[in-house]
Parts: C-alpha cells; structure tokens; sequence
C-alpha cells in the first residue's frame, strides 16, 4: 500500500463512525443522489461499487432493482459500518486495483467521490474495462472545480493536505483514462459541485 493510498485508509477509519455528518460525507450527498438517480439498473445486474465508504449509495441503488450488490473500501472502518447498515449487501475490504473480480463478470461499476483518491488511474480505467461485461457501464462522480481552483490546489494544497488525494481532474482528463483503456463511448459533464462520467464498454 503506498503512501496516497494509507492516507486514505487512516483519514477515513477516522471518520467512518461519523461519516455522515462529516463535511466529506455532506459533500458527497449530493454526488450520491446523482448517481441515484441516472444509473439505470435491471434485475440481476451485477453491481460493483469501488471505495464504497458506509455503502449508502449501494443500499439506494439496491432500492431500484433486484440487483447483485458489491461494495469494496480500503477502509476498514467504512466497511464495518456498511456492514452494518446493509447486511444483505457484500461488503469488503479490498483495493481499487486491482480488482479481484473475472473478465466481463460486472454489469456496472461505480465510484462515488473517490476517483481523485486512486493512485494508479490509468490502471483502475483498464481494470474496470476488464471485469464490465459486453454494454457494461462504469459511473463516476468526482469534485467539479473550476481550472484556477484545480491548479492551485493540485499544486499548492493537495501535495500536503495528507488525506490521501491524489489530484483533483478535469473532465478532459477524466475522460482519456477511459478512452485510453478502449472504452467505445465516454460522456462527462458537470452538474453543481460534480463532475460526472459514464463510459460504456
């Protein structure tokens, strides 16, 4: 585990009994509901959602269909409180990449918040086309802030802050990681505090 990733491990263990009423966890509400509410899903879809946290948006996408709900966190501690908030879901402690799943055995992969958090982008972008079956989808939220804010933050504030991000993208950016792993069609846009992406298989 490098050092991004233990940052992440250690800021969100911290955190996880309260993650909620945290500012991270009201930050990321609305990220949430987006997803919610434009991830289509069918009866048996195979759901994978990466850097989980306390598994709030796969008990809501659980609600809109009779799906195979997966959720995996390097955080020991989001884990255990997903697990307990959702024990009919599968809950584990596993990183982001690799993924520990077969060639096209998921439906949809998501990640909420968390993208700018991954050490190895590019690597989670070929991942995620290995394991999405034929017409499968990952969705992803992220931080949407303006090219000044970006900068100056990847430059002089994220280098430092010590809780484990890595950069903060644009969706140009975002988008060739998943082009770039052979994704046929790839769409961002912005919408309020998110930046949102769908890349299809």
């Amino acid at each position: 585990m490098n050092r991004k990733t233990e940052e992440s491990r250690t800021a969100y263990n911290k955190i996880a009994s309260e993650y909620d009423a945290s500012p991270e966890g009201q930050y990321t509400r609305f990220h949430i509901t987006e997803l919610i509410n434009t991830i289509n899903l069918s009866d048996g879809n195979v759901v994978l959602d990466v850097a989980c946290g306390n598994g709030t948006l796969l008990g809501e996408l659980s609600k809109k269909a009779d799906i195979q709900a997966n959720g995996i966190d390097i955080s020991e501690g989001m884990i255990s409180s997903a697990k307990t908030r959702y024990p009919h879901i599968n809950f584990q402690v596993k990183p982001c990449c690799p993924l520990e799943w077969s060639d096209e055995s998921i439906d949809v992969i998501t990640v909420c918040c968390a993208f700018h958090h991954f050490d190895d982008p590019q690597g989670f972008a070929n991942e995620c086309r290995r394991v999405l079956k034929k017409k499968g989808m990952v969705c992803i939220a992220d931080p949407n802030w303006g090219a000044v804010i970006r900068f100056l933050a990847n430059k002089f504030w994220i280098p430092f802050f010590g809780k484990g991000d890595v950069k903060i993208y644009s969706s140009n950016e975002l988008e060739a990681f998943f082009r770039h792993a052979g994704f046929e069609s790839v769409q961002t846009y912005t919408k309020g505090a998110g930046l949102f992406l769908k890349a299809g298989k």
